[in-house]
């Protein structure tokens, strides 16, 4: 696993252990190079990289949430009681609304199956 984002990283040891001057050295790509450039002043202060990986998860989910949120949106129009559709198109688009709704009840929040609106 990765870090594509060092603002995300950042982010992320920033939350985890606040109030703890640190800096990143260069890319982290991997546990070896987290243990190598992510230097704290004080090193018991440091997270772990698993804790690391988790707030990765974290912020990831973040994105998703986001991302949800501007497909909801972009689709309101059709809760709304004087669009003209018919009942089998309304059921349709509250379907994908639910599904939308539900995309954060999967388990990897890299790996999100979107669901398609209706035609």
């Amino acid at each position: 696993m990765t870090f594509t984002d060092m603002r995300t990283l950042s982010d992320i040891l920033m939350k985890a252990s606040p109030n703890n001057w640190f800096s990143i050295k260069g890319v982290v790509d991997n546990e070896d190079q987290y243990n190598a450039q992510v230097i704290y002043e004080n090193p018991s202060a440091k997270p772990s990289w698993q804790q690391a990986l988790d707030g990765r998860n974290d912020e990831q989910w973040v994105v998703v949430r986001s991302e949800r949120k501007y497909r909801l949106e972009s689709c309101d129009w059709t809760v709304l009681p004087d669009v003209p559709m018919s009942d089998s198109e309304r059921e349709q688009w509250e379907v994908y609304r639910q599904d939308l709704r539900d995309v954060t009840d999967q388990p990897d929040p890299f790996n999100i199956t979107w669901p398609t609106p209706p035609e």
